[in-house]
């Protein structure tokens, strides 16, 4: 098997219907701050700070981003995009790593908001998880190291 010369994720990127609201529950409920869009005025995509990279590619001003494209009205996605189908698409899940003093009350803050939200324990990588849904029906995952 040939060495991986992969040594991070720097953008996860999704098709969305309403980028508006996808833009505002990315921002407001898990806290990603606007890094860029384009076009400026209206835009069809939108970049939000996931975290900062200690990498040649984060110092030199990218950091892990999620970008939301609207597929309605992005160039590429305009024609094809049909919506999320979970018997069509590969995507099962985004997960983002927190700090496990962060596990319960990020919990009841999300429930607070009035989102619904499950938890599952990963023994085998000595972790558990949070799931929650995004407006647009896609499976969000806050993931802590448990032992």
């Amino acid at each position: 098997m040939p060495r991986s010369v992969v040594t991070g994720m720097a953008e996860m990127v999704l098709n969305v219907l309403d980028l508006k609201t996808m833009q505002r529950f990315y921002q407001e409920v898990l806290g990603f701050p606007l890094h860029s869009r384009f076009p400026r005025l209206r835009p069809t995509i939108v970049f939000l700070i996931v975290a900062e990279l200690e990498s040649p590619l984060g110092r030199g001003g990218h950091p892990q981003l999620l970008a939301l494209i609207d597929a309605r009205r992005h160039l590429h996605t305009r024609n094809s995009y049909q919506g999320l189908d979970a018997h069509r698409s590969t995507l099962n899940h985004l997960a983002f790593e927190i700090e496990a003093t962060d596990f319960d009350p990020e919990k009841e803050r999300l429930e607070a908001l009035g989102l619904e939200v499950s938890c599952l324990d990963f023994p085998h990588m000595q972790a558990k998880g949070m799931f929650f849904r995004d407006p647009e029906e896609n499976l969000v995952e806050l993931i802590c190291h448990h032992r």
